[in-house]
């Protein structure tokens, strides 16, 4: 493990500044008024029976900073919070869509985060998703805005709401730094770290695992990417396959998650998508969380990814599997079909 550990600190790091191209369901919207959007909501909510087509078409049409001026607007026009009124008017997930549209994606990754650590219990599955797919640059304003929206540390809740290596491995990935960009693994250095990999799992009875967290926790997309594509020079088993011999529980779905977004963040979250809609009852909660998370970040490459893997269209699959206004909405955030 010393000699890991030099060879880690060795490695120099890079890509800390760049940012993930983004590829958007929801932009800003054109001859956008925020007054005349407010005063429609306003009608809407006051309509008997609750207009939810009108609520649906104006906010999942406008850019998260559009939706933040017709709150504006809307408190001033109204004199109320326009959450507290939409609370008031929806109810159940087009309520949870429409309540998690108003806040910033940062934001709403952070109150996604604080509710998998409330109470007793912990949602794991959530907490996996979010930590393992956000890129250093992301975490860093995750844990800013948490801190502002719950004065609290994300690091700390995390700490006290996991443990063993899953809670390591988690803190690793949210403690990061400015510049963290990652290791420089470009050449002969991917091969030592597929070494590095191989040795400290397959190749020795039980795993280090503190090895495999610290490769895993720098987080260059690039580099880690030409380690996986290597790894099977070393190993009779690819990265995935070695993970699953090696690991159970929630730190296998943690470095499995992991894996996957390095390979193809895209295609992570389409599976994602079209597990949740296998069932009869689409997971909702799931559902929600990605479409609102991701439509302003690359949506439109994730509806790629899903018709080329699962041979029909994200559109298409939400609309078999959910129904109503809510249906509706996601639909809308979809953009389209393929």
């Amino acid at each position: 493990m010393a000699l890991v550990s030099e060879f880690l600190g060795q490695l120099t790091l890079s890509y800390g500044g760049e940012a993930e191209p983004k590829f958007p369901t929801v932009v800003p919207a054109r001859d956008f008024d925020p007054a005349r959007d407010a005063a429609r909501i306003d009608t809407a909510i006051k309509t008997k029976g609750v207009d939810e087509q009108t609520i649906i078409d104006i906010l999942t049409r406008r850019s998260c900073e559009q939706r933040k001026e017709i709150a504006f607007e809307y408190e001033r026009y109204a004199k109320k919070d326009l959450v507290v009124a939409l609370k008031g008017a929806l109810s159940g997930s087009l309520e949870a869509l429409m309540l998690g549209l108003m806040k910033s994606t940062a934001e709403y990754d952070a109150s996604e985060l604080k509710a998998s650590m409330k109470g007793l219990g912990t949602d794991e599955e959530t907490l996996i998703e979010i930590v393992c797919s956000r890129s250093n640059e992301e975490m860093m304003v995750i844990k800013r805005v948490y801190k502002d929206m719950f004065k609290k540390e994300l690091e700390k809740d995390v700490a006290g709401d996991t443990s063993g290596n899953f809670a390591k491995l988690l803190l690793a990935l949210v403690e990061v730094s400015p510049g963290s960009g990652g290791l420089d693994c470009s050449g002969s250095r991917s091969l030592q770290v597929c070494s590095c990999l191989y040795e400290a799992g397959v190749k020795r009875k039980g795993t280090d695992v503190a090895t495999w967290i610290s490769i895993m926790s720098q987080r260059s997309v690039p580099h880690l990417q030409k380690v996986f594509e290597r790894y099977k020079s070393y190993s009779p088993y690819d990265m995935k396959e070695s993970i699953r011999k090696e690991v159970k529980g929630d730190l296998e779905k943690s470095f499995l998650t992991l894996v996957e977004c390095f390979e193809n963040k895209q295609l992570y979250f389409a599976n994602r998508l079209s597990e949740a809609m296998k069932s009869k009852g689409a997971k909702e909660k799931v559902v929600t969380r990605i479409m609102v998370s991701r439509c302003e970040v690359d949506l439109m490459r994730i509806r790629t990814e899903f018709k080329r893997q699962h041979k029909r269209s994200l559109y298409q699959t939400i609309a078999e599997h959910t129904k109503g206004d809510y249906q509706k909405a996601l639909l809308s955030l979809c953009g389209g079909d393929d």
